[in-house]
């Protein structure tokens, strides 16, 4: 069981499971090893800076000012303004008027799907819809 564990562990994105914790408001970096060198708001602005590249096809050129706004908990990104919401994809979906970089990778990220079940309810609720009679 181990061995299957690392090997899954090993064909994850690592950057993409940590910016996902870090960009949700509620736990960003609480729960991490505060003494680790690798793992600080420089090494993750790098990852962000990549995959809004990647993912947008251009340079930013606000992201890391917005996501320096979202470490220091200026508003919206305070705590009081994320409990209106409870919910990430909501809270990100406000923000981006005012963050759009940094709210389109949050986005982007939380959108991606993590677990086969929310897949097969598609593919389920596509069955549904896509029947002999209805196309």
């Amino acid at each position: 069981m181990i061995d299957r564990l690392k090997k899954r562990w090993d064909q994850w994105e690592q950057p993409l499971l940590l910016l996902s914790f870090m960009l949700h408001p509620k736990y960003r970096l609480e729960y991490f090893n505060s003494e680790l060198n690798n793992l600080s708001y420089t090494s993750l602005g790098r990852y962000l800076t990549y995959y809004y590249k990647a993912w947008f096809k251009k340079r930013p050129k606000q992201l890391l000012l917005e996501f320096e706004d979202f470490c220091k908990k200026v508003e919206p990104f305070n705590d009081e303004t994320f409990e209106q919401f409870g919910d990430d994809v909501f809270f990100w979906s406000f923000v981006e008027g005012e963050y759009s970089e940094l709210g389109a990778v949050a986005l982007k990220i939380f959108g991606i799907c993590v677990n086969a079940a929310s897949v097969e309810r598609m593919w389920s609720s596509m069955g549904f819809l896509h029947t002999v009679r209805r196309n």
